[in-house]
């Protein structure tokens, strides 16, 4: 019944592009066949090209046919804000109050006491920003992953599953658990354990403290290196589940968001390691030209002559 008002309107004041229109029409032939997910990735990219109210209000047809209720739902939303002619206002309108009873929802819960520094929440691996957290979102029915990070902590991760319809289900995020430190140890003294205790209190020489300095450098460009390693795998691995969302990126896909907010976090943590593995070399070098410059004198053989003939002592 949509799909005959919406052909009523064909009179229009302005014709659709010619690449838009091609899409649409691809859709409605899909629609037909049954062929209802590619149907509606065909009528969505026919709404990126050119967003026009009819293709909005085809695409929440077919996806309430697909049982994507809150796609559906958003669909005949945003028909609503664009939309001149009153019949597929009325009939986006009916719409919206039909499926907006039906909608499932998803909360993910996060308390005050998971919030940690640099928390990052994802959901089928697209992030879920903080403006989201503690809400009721009207989603699909279907399986979805929560998964969140921090910053030394233990990652975290849990699926779970939405009805269809009027469905409403809860996450709570956990507190992290925090990873052991990395502890660099402080040099052990050669010195034999009982000594006077003003002897405890006595400056290292200044060889030892630029060997202790030394040994701390060393520490921190391993940590960096590793860190910069993490992230570098972390972006390749966001960078690899958007090619896969949105395989040629010359044809219109309908997790073209999902796959851009990826392709974006990827972005971010290889500039991240390219930060750690350049820091890790800056301390590398540093910690090379503090232990080679602040070594003892070398040791040696020297030999003097004396009343009773040639001594020989070791020169430290």
């Amino acid at each position: 019944m949509i799909a005959l008002v919406l052909l009523a309107g064909a009179g229009r004041a302005r014709a659709q592009s010619a690449e838009a229109a091609k899409l649409f029409d691809d859709g409605d032939r899909l629609m037909a066949q049954g062929a209802l997910a590619a149907a509606c990735e065909a009528f969505d990219a026919s709404n990126q090209v050119e967003s026009r109210a009819g293709t909005l209000i085809r695409l929440g047809e077919c996806r309430q046919r697909n049982h994507q209720l809150a796609s559906a739902w958003s669909a005949y939303k945003d028909a609503l804000v664009r939309v001149k002619d009153p019949r597929k206002r009325d009939i986006a309108a009916a719409k919206v109050a039909e499926l907006e009873p039906l909608l499932s929802y998803l909360i993910v819960n996060v308390s005050d006491e998971s919030r940690v520094d640099g928390l990052a929440l994802t959901r089928n691996r697209a992030p879920l920003e903080p403006v989201l957290w503690n809400r009721a979102i009207p989603v699909d029915g279907g399986s979805y992953t929560i998964s969140g990070r921090a910053p030394g902590h233990e990652e975290w991760s849990t699926t779970v599953e939405v009805p269809i319809e009027r469905g409403k289900v809860s996450v709570d995020v956990p507190k992290f658990k925090e990873l052991a430190k990395l502890i660099v140890a402080p040099a052990t003294s050669r010195e034999p354990m009982l000594q006077p205790r003003l002897e405890a209190t006595t400056p290292l020489p200044p060889h030892r403290r630029r060997t202790a300095l030394a040994i701390a450098l060393a520490g921190s460009s391993v940590a960096a290196i590793a860190t910069g390693v993490v992230l570098g795998l972390q972006a390749t691995s966001k960078r690899d589940d958007a090619a896969k969302l949105c395989p040629d990126p010359a044809v219109a896909c309908d997790r073209a968001s999902d796959a851009n907010a990826l392709a974006s976090a990827g972005k971010t943590r290889a500039l991240a390691a390219d930060l750690a593995f350049a820091v890790g070399g800056a301390a590398a070098v540093a910690a090379g030209l503090v232990w080679f410059t602040g070594r003892p004198e070398t040791r040696g053989v020297a030999i003097a002559p004396t009343l009773t003939g040639v001594t020989a002592f070791v020169r430290w």
